[in-house]
């Protein structure tokens, strides 16, 4: 990017992705990711990582906040935001907001709004290092990226895309470049991920031989027991 006014060549930016037990801060070059010890706050995992953390410096020209927590996604001409969270809480139970700060965000290109929370105390403590940081919920990020990618692909197969964290699985696919599936489903297991999977893939009707998974993110074990039930599983780090 050319240099425009007192602004350098590069933009420097800061993402932060927050999920149950942790961290992960990038920039365009480098990343690093932090885990609250045993008997550690997520909080004081965060404190400890502001002071001792080379890449949390106050001078970002833009910083991205990620919340890797479940999120649930309505209709654009269906969005009623005085009805978000008692969705939210239908769909998730009635302890999902305890402690937490909802937020939704517009996603045209999905024509959806994704409702989405983070904890309160991180949200609060982030924005007092960084009061112009923006909120974003990974997995509504993670669709709208994919998006782009998938229009793209030429053939007539279908995709299955899958997101491991660990604890759980977010599936989704689209059909003529509009969102067909989002899900997520609490998978800490191979076992798990795999039931769920298939599962989903069999709802959508999708073909052993013909169709294709895309697993983002390296997982050695999901994919190697993937492969052994359908034909075509690529991997999208």
């Amino acid at each position: 990017m050319l240099a425009t006014g007192n602004k350098s060549f590069t933009e420097q930016e800061l993402s932060i992705r927050i999920f149950s037990d942790g961290f992960s801060f990038s920039t365009p070059h480098s990343q690093k990711e932090v885990r609250a010890k045993r008997g550690e706050s997520l909080r004081e995992a965060l404190d400890e990582a502001f002071k001792t953390n080379a890449l949390l410096r106050p001078d970002y020209d833009e910083v991205s906040i990620y919340a890797d927590y479940p999120s649930t996604r309505i209709p654009l001409d269906e969005f009623r935001s005085e009805e978000a969270q008692a969705l939210y809480r239908l769909t998730f139970g009635a302890e999902s907001l305890a402690g937490m700060n909802m937020h939704y965000e517009m996603l045209p290109a999905l024509e959806v709004i994704e409702v989405f929370v983070i904890d309160a105390e991180i949200e609060r403590t982030i924005l007092e290092h960084y009061p112009h940081a923006s909120i974003h919920s990974y997995f509504g990020q993670l669709m709208n990226r994919m998006l782009s990618k998938d229009k793209r692909r030429r053939g007539t197969e279908h995709r299955l895309y899958a997101h491991s964290n660990g604890r759980q699985l977010f599936l989704f696919s689209y059909k003529e470049g509009r969102l067909e599936f989002a899900n997520s489903f609490e998978a800490d297991n191979l076992d798990n991920q795999l039931y769920f999977l298939l599962y989903v893939w069999k709802q959508l009707g999708y073909d052993q031989q013909t169709d294709t998974c895309i697993l983002l993110g390296k997982d050695k074990d999901l994919e190697a027991s993937l492969r052994r039930y359908i034909n075509n599983v690529e991997v999208c780090a």
